[in-house]
This record gives structure tokens, C-alpha cells and sequence, in this order.
């Protein structure tokens, strides 16, 4: 994260190296789209872990992947009753969806990864592409889903309908909120963490983002056997 305030309140971004933020994707290659999570003070702040995303991809495989990312920075939030978030998330997913859509985006070569809230915005974009026809996305990847967005995630958009592959990340601890899921077809990882407890006192060192920092390393090292050397796109890109 960084300081600053940043007002997207749903926007696909062009993170791809080399690309200009509102450069259209290029069709040729497949295509990874990152959804940040819950924002408290995007007034003050903004993620951009989107950014740290397509630095790890760019110094791996340089301009071999489209790296797109979905901006709701401002619109994370709506209210203090949880189903009135929740249901935001699923809206925020189905923009980010008609927009993969309108950009022609195909999602028999598209990777979706979600963090924290973001899981609810990137299962809900894999269901609508399906609704509408436009056949299951290849990869879901969910990176520490709160174990109360469970039932929005799993119940509600079963992403396995929607989803050749669907992974879920998470860790144990005072400082993570995720949980093993257990639904058939959804492949469960639990990432180690190193320092649980100094979470709780510094959520920047929380269990809840080494998960996300975890998998990010995975995308520059090729001998973790999970993270995203389990994508499906790099059979799709070889």
C-alpha cells in the first residue's frame, strides 16, 4: 500500500510491463487479472498490490502474460451491516466482469486472483463470464477469503461451476481469517506464516497479507510446487 487517496471505484487497469494503464490487452496472450481487498481509508491510502503483482510477473516472464488489475480502491466499503458489503462485492465482481468481457477477454485464458474481500469480487466475475456465455474462466485463485466471506464465496457463487481450476489460500493464526474450504472441487493450500502473532499488534506483518506476499514469491520462483506455478495459463503460454 501507499499513501495517497485514490478515488477508482471500479476500473480495469492495463498492468502488463510496458503497457499504458488504458492500453487495450493484447489478444495473443493469456491473461492474469489481481483483485485488491477492503480498503479502510482509500482517502489516505491506496493498494497497490496489484503493481507488486506485475513487477514479480514482468521480472519472471517480462511481457509474456497480460497483467490486468480491477481498481475499487473507493468502493470497497458501503456500510457497517456485512450483507450490504458482501453485496457490493458481487456488483463490483459483475463490472469486472462486463468489462473482461467488453475487452474481449477470453476466459478459457484468463486467471483470476482475488485477496481478502476481493475473493467475493473475483468469484462473482467468474460467475457472471459464465452466465453470459462466455464459457468457465481456466483458473480462480482465492488468497485468504475471511472465513465469514465463506458462504458468499462458496454457498452463494459456487466459482467450481464457473471455474476449470479453483484454489483456496489461507493460513492459521491470530492475525489470518481464512479457513481449509471444504467443497468439492476447490483445492486447498495452507501457506506457513512466520510471524502470526506480531499481526495482531501490525496488520502491515499480518498472517492475513503473508499469504498474499507468499504467493507473489511464488511467481518468481520456479521450484514452489504451488502459488501460481499451479496456474493453469502456463500450460496455456507454453
Amino acid at each position: 500500500m501507499a499513501t495517497g487517496g485514490n478515488p477508482a471505484r471500479g476500473v480495469l487497469v492495463n498492468l502488463t510491463v510496458g503497457a499504458a494503464s488504458n492500453q487495450p490487452h493484447d489478444p495473443s496472450r493469456p491473461t492474469v487479472v489481481f483483485v485488491h481487498g477492503f480498503n479502510p481509508v482509500p482517502g489516505f491510502l491506496h493498494f497497490t498490490m496489484g503493481n507488486r503483482f506485475s513487477e514479480a510477473m514482468a521480472r519472471r516472464w517480462g511481457a509474456g502474460f497480460n497483467v490486468l488489475a480491477w481498481d475499487w480502491n473507493a468502493a470497497t466499503y458501503v456500510g457497517l451491516h456485512a450483507r450490504r458489503n458482501e453485496e457490493n462485492c458481487v456488483r463490483q465482481g459483475y463490472a469486472l466482469a462486463d468489462a473482461l468481457r467488453l475487452a474481449g477477454v477470453a476466459p478459457e485464458r484468463v486467471h483470476l486472483i482475488g485477496h481478502s474481500s476481493g475473493c467475493i469480487v473475483a468469484a462473482a466475475a467468474t460467475q457472471r463470464l459464465f452466465a453470459t456465455g462466455r464459457g468457465a474462466v481456466a483458473q480462480l485463485t482465492l488468497l485468504e477469503p475471511a472465513e465469514f466471506y465463506h458462504d458468499a464465496v462458496f454457498e452463494r457463487l459456487a466459482p467450481w461451476s464457473s471455474a476449470q481450476v479453483v484454489e483456496n489460500y489461507w493460513a492459521e493464526g491470530p492475525s489470518a481469517f481464512g479457513k481449509h474450504a471444504a467443497y468439492p472441487g476447490v483445492r486447498n493450500w495452507q501457506v506457513p506464516t512466520a510471524r502470526p502473532l506480531l499481526g495482531v499488534v501490525s496488520p502491515v506483518h499480518s498472517s492475513h497479507l503473508e499469504v498474499l506476499r507468499w504467493y507473489f514469491l511464488t511467481v518468481e520462483d520456479p521450484n514452489c510446487p504451488a502459488g501460481f506455478n499451479a496456474s493453469a495459463l502456463l500450460a496455456v503460454s507454453s
